[in-house]
């Protein structure tokens, strides 16, 4: 678990741009390359299918197409944040500079102790965030899995005439393959699935952490706008100025962060809206139709969903 340990007490939101690197979005330019296979990945994977492949029936295409929407979703998000990468670099640059000179030994001991402090529970925080996705599409993934296991070995034994539906992780065709009712498709399927439906948990995660990052981080140097003005009538005369212009470059760069953020987010939320709307307008077109346990991964897609647009 070192990976997610904060190795330096001082840095800056270290985990969210140590998520950056894994997936190509920071670093060399052919770690970029790792980041365009995913996306391509999880369109041949998921998209394509959803899209061109068709459905089972009417009633199914609902929660099809749910999941397409959610899907576009995360992956329209994570493209934004890569069209903008170079700009929240700019971002962390500027946190670093003011960061840096609050850690150094000119800076307020106490300003320095909270910011430590601060630094731990973001990155407990943004750790427990991702672990929890990834648990959670662990579970979506291989529950599936073991059920359709269980179907194939309960028919096996039972030396079973009938047919047996393997369940899958989403509502879809797969290439011409029967992955309902032939388990070695199946299990292609999900071999080849899995990784791109962990690809996605991994996007949705890494922008999760990223936003969460960047407006937690900013939000302090306003207060530390806030100190050094109350703090402004105790210093003698000849260092007010100083003081003063100071306080004034540190306002300017909590409002650049806070433009470099609104650039990154603002189409991504409003999309984030928009999908949220849809996905419980087709839930409830599905469940007046066919309240099953198919429901269930519709109703998981709205929670996620709209528990990250109220987050945010």
């Amino acid at each position: 678990m070192n990976y997610f340990e904060l190795v330096e007490p001082e840095a800056v939101m270290p985990l969210a741009l140590r998520l950056l690197e894994t997936y190509g979005l920071r670093g060399e330019k052919r770690k970029f390359l790792l980041f365009q296979v995913m996306i391509f990945w999880e369109m041949l994977m998921i998209v394509i299918p959803k899209i061109f492949l068709g459905y089972r029936s009417q009633d199914l295409v609902i929660r099809g197409l749910s999941e397409l929407l959610f899907q576009l979703h995360i992956m329209i998000r994570i493209c934004i944040f890569a069209w903008h990468r170079f700009k929240f670099e700019g971002l962390v640059a500027i946190i670093r500079r003011v960061y840096k000179k609050i850690c150094s030994s000119e800076g307020d001991s106490t300003m320095k102790a909270d910011l430590l402090n601060f630094n731990v529970m973001i990155n407990k925080q943004c750790k427990g965030y991702f672990l929890y996705i990834m648990g959670c599409v662990s579970l979506f993934t291989v529950a599936p899995l073991f059920q359709s296991l269980g179907k194939f070995i309960t028919n096996r034994r039972g030396n079973a005439t009938e047919n047996v539906e393997y369940i899958t992780m989403m509502e879809q065709e797969f290439y011409g393959l029967d992955i309902r009712g032939n388990f070695s498709h199946y299990l292609i399927y999900v071999a080849l699935g899995s990784i791109a439906f962990f690809t996605s948990a991994s996007f949705f995660a890494v922008t999760g952490v990223i936003m969460n990052c960047g407006v937690r981080y900013t939000m302090p140097m306003f207060r530390l706008i806030v100190v050094r003005l109350n703090k402004l009538h105790e210093l003698p005369e000849q260092h007010i100025r100083e003081e003063l212009r100071e306080t004034i470059n540190l306002h300017v760069d909590a409002l650049r962060c806070v433009k470099i953020l609104e650039k990154i987010a603002n189409v991504a939320m409003v999309i984030q809206i928009v999908d949220c709307v849809l996905i419980w307008i087709s839930m409830i077109l599905y469940m007046r139709n066919n309240l099953s346990v198919d429901a269930i991964s519709l109703m998981v897609l709205f929670v996620v969903l709209t528990g990250e647009t109220y987050a945010l």
